[in-house]
């Protein structure tokens, strides 16, 4: 073990190992992450870590190069006989940047590891009933269940045969074959196949026609996928509906607010009284809303808008909201386009 290790492992012992068991290691095996756990754990929490640090040093380096923080604002804390300089707003700043980027970076691992681990979900939930199906051919031309098994693992199966693989490699020694599928449910993160290899090992016990309930099983699989095919088909027209207001109404809407308040900018800066000496009605009035307010306040609703209609369409379309996050980025990336793209159409037929 090399130097590095040993010290990636010392950063993983600071989580307690009750929790590092019950959501850290089974958040990787169901990701199918064949490496060590520890190390992987303290090579994330050096990488959190370093980029705190370096959030927390951005105000202090660039940020005073450049002058984006006053350095003259300053307080002093007491403690018994010494007294502590503190620039204020740099060290807020540094602390809020430190915590957001070690923040966002804990997310994005989070989210990396749960989008592997439904992308497994999905793939082996797809080729199931193909697999029993084959099971059930390979029972009903004379083989034991376990070479049934260990006969239909192909390739083209994925992590699904790559596990039964293993569950077959173990009940080669002291483990059954029972218990070595049963423990599959350990490994991949569905409920479909936890629940048929659970009435499958039901049935191995008790006995009884094998090849009939694998091909039943297989036929209900497939009828629960296509439902959700249909019900997938029924609610496109809600997605897009979505991403029609998110992406197109929402950003043209907000580019005619931030180019009315530039009109009426512009003339009340021209004209504020008529010829009486009298106020020209709402006109007269200071507004308190400036346009680059406005397209402030636009940006913050994209972003809003992105993430609530990136969460709704997962639940459309996975019936998980957190899958949907992927669209996230896309959708807030086409809204600000499409934003500035108004801005400049409408800058040129309503200007004043």
């Amino acid at each position: 073990m090399t130097f590095f290790d040993r010290f990636y492992r010392s950063l993983s012992d600071f989580i307690p190992e009750k929790k590092k068991k019950s959501a850290v290691y089974n958040a990787l095996t169901y990701s199918g992450h064949r490496v060590d756990f520890d190390i992987w754990l303290g090579k994330r929490i050096f990488l959190i870590g370093l980029l705190g640090v370096i959030g927390f040093l951005l105000p202090w380096t660039i940020g005073k190069t450049f002058g984006f923080f006053n350095f003259e604002k300053t307080a002093n804390i007491i403690i018994g006989d010494f007294a502590i300089l503190i620039f204020t707003e740099p060290l807020f700043v540094s602390i809020v940047l430190s915590m957001a980027m070690a923040g966002i970076t804990t997310a994005l691992l989070y989210l990396h590891i749960y989008y592997k681990i439904e992308s497994r979900t999905a793939i082996v939930e797809s080729v199931l009933p193909d697999f029993l199906m084959l099971v059930s051919s390979n029972v009903s031309a004379g083989m034991t269940p376990f070479a049934a098994f260990r006969a239909a693992a192909r390739k083209e199966f994925g992590p699904l045969s790559e596990e039964i693989k293993v569950a077959t490699a173990k009940a080669l020694g002291t483990q059954s074959f029972t218990e070595a599928l049963l423990n599959l449910k350990n490994r991949i993160k569905s409920s479909q196949l936890e629940e048929t290899v659970s009435f499958f090992g039901q049935s191995l016990r008790s006995g009884g026609k094998l090849s009939a309930l694998l091909e039943t099983s297989a036929n209900y699989l497939r009828d629960i996928q296509e439902m959700r095919k249909e019900l997938l088909a029924t609610t496109k027209m809600y997605v897009l509906f979505v991403a029609f207001v998110v992406v197109i109404g929402t950003p043209l809407l907000m580019a005619i607010s931030v180019q009315f308040l530039v009109m009426v900018t512009n003339i009340q800066a021209q004209s504020s009284f008529d010829s009486s000496g009298s106020p020209v009605g709402f006109l007269s009035s200071q507004l308190n809303i400036t346009p680059e307010f406005m397209e402030m306040a636009a940006l913050l609703l994209f972003f809003i808008n992105a993430l609530l209609s990136s969460l709704f369409i997962g639940v459309l379309n996975k019936g998980k909201a957190k899958l949907g996050l992927i669209n996230f980025p896309l959708i807030f990336i086409a809204t600000v386009i499409v934003f500035f793209i108004a801005r400049t159409v409408f800058s040129q037929f309503l200007s004043f």
